[in-house]
This record gives C-alpha cells, structure tokens and sequence, in this order.
C-alpha cells in the first residue's frame, strides 16, 4: 500500500468518527448522518481499490456553486429554528466530504484533519451524556494515530516510494502514554480556564437543549399519573447533615392544587406571595426551630417547583433572585431551571405546612372550591365522614378510603367525564391520585378545606456516597387538609400497597446505583462546572497548599483582616455564607481521583514495561530476516541461518560484526541449548541497532546514487 493510500485511509476513519454523537443530541438529523457515512464507506472502498480518479478543480468549484442555494435554505431554517449550529455542522460535513475526493496536495490532508476535528467539537459541545467520555477516548487514541502515522510515512516518503508494508512501529505504548497525558494535562486546564458566571454548553437552541424531563409536571391529569411507576429516573439526591435525623417516611413536597376543573388539578400561582429573605440566598417558608439540615440537588424537571421536604422552614439557593410561596406552602421558582439545581434546606423536627387559609368560604384561597362535587359524592361524604368533631370526620373518611378501595395502575377501558365519581361508585380502584383527589373533594363537601398535594415519597439509600436518590417512580400525591385542633396536616389515602417502596438491595440496584453515581458527579463537576466551583477549587488548593507548609516548617500565618465578602448585601453577616464556602481537599470529586491513580497505575505500567529483560536470540533473528526483507532481499522459510548471514555480509558489509554475533548466539541457544547470559541478551539487542542502522545508511547512498545518475 502506498504512502497515499494509507493516509487517505485513515483520514477516512476519522472523518467517519467524528460526527457519531451529534444525532443523539437530536443535532444533527439520522438521515444526513446515513448518507454522509455512506459516501465515506464509499470513498474507503475506492481506496482499497487503489482508484485512480478523483475530483478535479473545476468539479470543485461546480459544487460548491451547487451548494450555496441549499446552505442559503440551511442557514435561514436554522435561524429561524435558533439553532444555527446545524446549518455550520452540515458545511463542515459537505467540506469533509469534498475534500475527501480531491486530495491532491500534502496541505489538503491538513485541512481534513481540521475539518474533522472542528466536526468533532460540535459533537462534543453538543453532548451531555455520561457516555461522550467514552467517545472522546476513542478520537483522542484515533487522532494520535493518524498524527503519529503521518509523521512515519512523511519520513518514509524522503526516503523512497514503498508498494510493500513499511515497518511496524512500536506505538501501542505512546498511544497509551500519549492519551494519558493528554487525559491528564486536560483535567487542570478545565478546571483552571476561567469561567462564565453560569455553566454554559452549546445545546439544540432554545431551553430544551439540556433538559431531561421526567414525570412530574406543573398539572397534574389523572390519565397520566400511572405510567410514572416504571419510570427510574432520577429526581432528587439528598443527604442530610445529621445521618440520626432520616424522616420516616421521607416526604418531599413539589406543588399543591387547589382548583380541579376538566378531569385535571391546577396551580394557583397567580395567589402566590414571595418568601421573605432572612439573610442573602435564603428564604424562609415557616417559622420554627431548626433540627437538622439537608443538602438537595434537583435534576431538571418539566416544572418550575422546588422540591422540598415537608419539614423544611427555610431554604437557602445560591444567586435565585426571589422564590415565592404558592397558596399550599410549596416553593415556585421563578422558571424552568436549565441545569441541576443545588439548595439546603433547613428542617424541623415533624412537618410543616405553610399554607394559607382564608376565612371566607367563597374566596380562591379557601380550600373549599366545590367545583368537581356531585351530589352523589357529597352524600357519600355526609354518610362516611358522620357526626362529631372535624378531626374525627377527617380521620373517618381517611380510614374508610384506605380499607375500601384498592390500588391500581390498570385503567384499560375507564374513559368517563367524572373519573373520580367512577373511581368511588364504579370500580372503586385507582392510583395514589385518585386516592388524594377523592379525598379532596369528599372532605370539600364536609365544608372542611383540602389541597391536594404532589412531590415525591421515599428513596433509596446509595452507600457509594452517602446520600438518597430519589426517582420518578416515587411520585406521589397525597391530601392537605385543615382542623382548627390541628391546622394543616398531611393525610394519605392511598393504601400501604400503592404508596413507592425502597427497592430491595440487589446486584442489579448497584449497578444502577453506581451508574447514577457517575452521571450525578458528570453533571456536576463536568456539565454544569461555573465560577462558584472554580473559586472552591482555588480556595481549596490554597487550603491544602497552605496545611502543607505548615506542616513542613511549623510557621502559621498570622490571621489578617479579611476584605469584605464579594457580593454580600451590607449589613449581612459573612458567615451566613458557610454553606458556599470551597469544600475540604479530601472532598474533591472521587471519579476524578480515581481516574488520576488510574492513569498514574497506567504510566508506572509503561515505565516498568520498558525496563522489561532484553531481546532473546531467537525473537533478535526473527527480526534480522524481517528487516532484511523489508530492504529487498529474498528471503525464504528455508533459508539457512548460515546462508543468510553470508547474504547479509555480501550485501551490508558495515554490519559484518554485528550480523555474525547475532546469528552466532542465535545458534548457541536455539541448537546447543545455551542460556544466554544478561550480557550476552544485551549484545543482541546492540548488534541488531547496529544491522538496521547500516541497512538504513545503505538504502540512503542508493538514493543518492540514483539521483545522480
């Protein structure tokens, strides 16, 4: 294979990489990916076959006339869509694919390399899965190749054109070393390179390009809330400050609904009132004493709720501008957030519920909208719920929905006006929603008010980190309601069988646990990495440098006075900020240190690998034939070693020494049976440098020779 072969191969390979990921990020459409590949393999396949044809100048220049109407049509849907990274990725594409057809010149390879590496980051921008990592590695190891086995054929080429293999080089292991290095000389250029005040990654325009929507929602419809039960991904991850303090059951509160019109509850936002600030970036929901604390981050949701627990008075999120309150005591953001969302809660020791209460029956606010009641419904209420005080009416109806009725998620054929009529009079089954909204209406009727109330119940316990990962199938929704003895009080109608249960710990759940593991430390620390991360990073660097050298010479710094905390309102006390603060040295993300000794064990391997025993005779005249083939004499598989050593001195006489020691302690171990000492093993290794640097001079004085002539 020649020279040019061989590198039009390999910017094949490449080119045809480069793009992979880009229609998993819905970037780059699956059919312009097929026929870009095809006319790729195409051009591969014209290769092997050594084609002799290619595009000429004016073909070129026809093309790209041709392609300027469509990439006008490209730019103007891209613009109008907001996404004008596609019609640049299809340019790119289209100059790949062109090019690859008309290398003429050595300069035209480097303008593929560039164009496919240009490609490449489009790919990478656009990707947020755990798994581009993966992809990443392989174009890394791909790139050094094609870099590495340029620059071989480059020097091969100075020296003579070549129809048989060249040499193979020993590159397994600077490809190794070379992606650790790369790998490793990344991971503080990203961590140091300064920093925009958000995390930003170039995404599919608008605000979906980042988000994972999952189950839960700003409304909730009883038609749908069923298919959230086999839906395993992951919501929230909590860990508590105090491992004691674990509430039984963990309840998290999402939104609360007060009005149920068309077979569905809505938000009544507009009623909602802002959280007052007790100090910077924290907003308080109830009074109360604190017991305990809560570290909360939230994945991206289709909802603008905070998720919180029942038990939280106040939450602190770093930089949110204003939080309010909705008529329930839920927290409502002030949008949809676009990447994970970190807050503190902090917590009392039974649940709280700030909701609000009107004492005019006919007021928005009150808890008793009556629309949704049928007279069959509000007879059933009087006839469960009896006489006596409103805590025991409340307690009967819970009781005798929880002994009555039976959980479901299979509602084949149920399509009725008043699915909660139906569920009460007809099939008396349903989900935790119908449980909840039953009750609603039901206690409504009484004349006692309810909301109903969604979130999430329970979690499982992920021992890698510590903390508890709760998922969409632990949505649930549950019954707010109200007695003068009691105030607001969480209800739950649902029966024990229907309500989220802990998986059971398996090898399966590890697995699933050890992969929410990763992809909660890459959107972390990779995705969503910004300025507050960088300064911690800093700070905690300089925490660890600084313990260092107090170590090492005894001396501790005097303390100074400390400027005034960047972007602390005045009169704020700085150390309501604590919870900001850089993370101690040892809490550095454990992936990341993982990955160092791994490359650290993997650099050890290459060093100790080099230092491994020298050639032994019979692999050093293994060697001494293939080289002597490669310079173009005849050697056959019967070929005496005798025979071809007098054939290596007729033809290499500068290596008369060199190849009689070779092929001497060749003999003595392969038919005398000797061991050859350290030594002697050492000698081969020297006598065969000393063969193939005077086939090399050799092949140059020819060169010349000939140029001469």
């Amino acid at each position: 294979m020649s020279f040019a072969r061989e590198k039009r191969l390999l910017l094949g390979w490449m080119a045809l990489l480069a793009p992979i990921p880009l229609p998993f990020n819905t970037v780059l459409e699956w059919p312009v990916l097929f026929v870009y590949a095809l006319v790729i393999i195409y051009f591969l396949q014209r290769v092997e076959r050594d084609a002799q044809s290619w595009l000429p100048n004016w073909a070129l220049n026809l093309l790209g006339l041709a392609y300027l109407p469509i990439l006008a049509i490209d730019l103007w849907r891209s613009l109008w869509r907001g996404r004008p990274v596609v019609a640049l990725l299809h340019l790119i594409m289209f100059l790949i694919l062109v090019k690859l057809y008309s290398i003429h010149r050595e300069k035209d390879k480097w303008h593929l390399v560039i164009a496919s590496f240009f490609l490449f980051v489009g790919a990478m921008a656009t990707s947020s899965h755990l798994s581009v990592g993966l992809y990443l590695l392989a174009f890394l190891i791909l790139s050094l190749l094609v870099l590495g086995r340029f620059a071989y054929l480059h020097v091969l080429a100075g020296l003579a054109e070549r129809q048989a293999p060249p040499a193979r080089l020993p590159i397994r292991a600077p490809l190794v070393a070379g992606a650790v290095l790369v790998v490793l000389a990344a991971i503080p250029i990203f961590a140091t390179m300064p920093r925009l005040h958000e995390p930003y990654i170039m995404g599919r325009g608008g605000t979906g390009g980042l988000i994972r929507t999952t189950g839960f929602s700003d409304s909730v419809n009883l038609s749908l809330m069923s298919e959230i039960r086999s839906n395993r991904n992951v919501a929230l991850r909590v860990k508590y400050s105090d491992p004691r303090y674990v509430p039984e059951p963990m309840r998290f509160k999402g939104a609360t609904y007060d009005r149920y019109e068309d077979r569905r509850w809505h938000r009544m936002i507009q009623f909602s009132r802002h959280a007052p600030l007790i100090d910077a970036w924290t907003f308080q929901l109830a009074p109360g004493e604190e017991v305990a604390t809560a570290e909360l981050y939230q994945e991206r949701l289709r909802a603008g709720s905070l998720i919180l627990p029942v038990e939280t008075l106040a939450v602190t999120v770093r930089e949110l501008p204003r939080l309010r309150i909705d008529v329930g005591g839920a927290a409502v953001l002030p949008g949809i957030p676009r990447q994970i969302l970190r807050s503190e809660a902090h917590l009392a020791a039974a649940p709280v519920i700030a909701a609000r209460l009107e004492h005019e029956p006919t007021s928005p606010l009150a808890g008793l909208d009556q629309n949704g009641v049928t007279e069959r419904m509000a007879r059933l209420a009087e006839q469960v719920m009896g006489e006596g005080s409103e805590e025991e009416r409340v307690d009967r109806l819970e009781r005798y929905l929880l002994a009555e009725y039976s959980y479901t998620v299979d509602f084949q054929g149920r399509d009725a006006e008043n699915p909660i009529e139906e569920f009460l009079f007809v099939y008396r089954s349903g989900h935790c929603t119908y449980f909840a909204s039953a009750m609603v209406l039901l206690l409504r009727s009484g004349g006692i008010p309810a909301r109903l109330a969604t979130g999430f119940l329970g979690g499982e316990y992920n021992p890698l980190e510590r903390y508890y990962v709760v998922r969409q199938q632990n949505a649930h929704a549950w019954v707010e309601a109200y007695t003068p003895a009691r105030g607001w009080r969480v209800y739950d109608p649902t029966p024990p069988e229907g309500r989220p249960t802990v998986t059971p710990q398996s090898l399966r759940l590890l697995i699933s646990q050890f992969y929410d593991f990763l992809t909660f430390r890459w959107d972390r620390y990779i995705l969503t990495y910004g300025a507050d991360d960088q300064a911690g990073f800093f700070a905690s660097v300089r925490a660890a440098l600084s313990s260092l050298w107090q170590k090492l010479t005894g001396w501790r710094d005097q303390e100074q006075p400390q400027p005034p905390t960047a972007g602390v309102p005045a009169g704020v006390d700085p150390d309501a900020f604590d919870h900001f603060r850089a993370p101690e040295p040892w809490q550095l993300p454990i992936p990341l240190t993982a990955l160092a000794v791994l490359f650290a064990a993997a650099a050890v391997w290459l060093i100790l690998g080099n230092r491994r025993l020298p050639l032994t005779a019979e692999a050093a005249y293994r060697r001494l034939r293939a080289q002597l083939a490669r310079s173009g004499m005849e050697i056959s598989d019967s070929l005496a070693p005798l025979r071809l050593e007098r054939r290596a001195i007729e033809r290499y006489p500068n290596a008369t020494g060199a190849t009689r020691r070779l092929v001497g302690l060749y003999l003595r171990e392969s038919f005398a049976g000797e061991v050859l000492s350290i030594a002697e093993r050492t000698d081969l290794q020297r006598s065969l440098q000393s063969i193939v640097a005077a086939v090399k001079t050799e092949r140059r004085k020819r060169k010349r020779s000939g140029r001469r002539a």
